[in-house]
């Protein structure tokens, strides 16, 4: 992927950057004020992902994948004060036969329920299936997170399934609904 351009993506109300070393404090700051809030959602998270070091050493890989084409995370900011408000990241890039990759989101608890992150995945599909040339967005959520399920109905993706004990979140095993959204206009390069 040598020679693609960082995007940014500018929305209504929001815009979307892969993060530079600059923000390492406010994705810090981010994860420390909604650390109560996202906890029921992600996997446990020791003491050192709540550093400034842990940050940092995050962005470069964060970088250092997309430039590999491993993945691409975004920083979620309000268009109206840049304020980090939550990320939006599409990683374990698979090519070959498949051309898939997964998405994960999440947002400030005090952004929830405005709109924002349809907002935000919307125009960074258009980017993953329209420049990165990605065949399949699969995006996974636990049946009782009716929120993230709102989100991806809204936007279009299909249910697929269901996988038992899918995931280790918050320090139990999860079951969590399948669902993809396809790429109509995939180009084999």
């Amino acid at each position: 992927m040598l020679g693609l351009q960082e995007p940014k993506i500018d929305t209504e109300n929001c815009i979307l950057r892969i993060p530079g070393l600059e923000d390492a404090l406010e994705m810090l700051e981010f994860n420390n004020i909604n650390r109560q809030y996202l906890t029921p959602w992600e996997p446990n998270k020791d003491s050192e992902y709540f550093t400034e070091e842990h940050w940092i050493n995050s962005i470069n890989e964060i970088k250092n994948n997309f430039l590999q084409d491993k993945s691409c995370c975004f920083n979620l900011y309000l268009r109206q004060n840049n304020k980090l408000i939550g990320m939006v990241n599409y990683s374990n890039f698979i090519r070959g036969a498949f051309h898939s990759c997964f998405l994960g989101f999440k947002i400030a608890e005090s952004e929830q329920g405005k709109g924002l992150m349809s907002e935000a995945i919307r125009a960074s599909i258009k980017y993953v299936f329209a420049t990165l040339n990605l065949h399949r967005i699969s995006a996974n959520y636990m049946p009782h997170n009716h929120a993230s399920a709102k989100v991806l109905e809204k936007i279009g993706f299909i249910k697929e399934g269901i996988a038992e004990n899918y995931l280790r979140i918050n320090g139990k095993w999860e079951t969590h609904i399948l669902t993809s959204l396809i790429n109509p206009e995939w180009r084999n390069k």
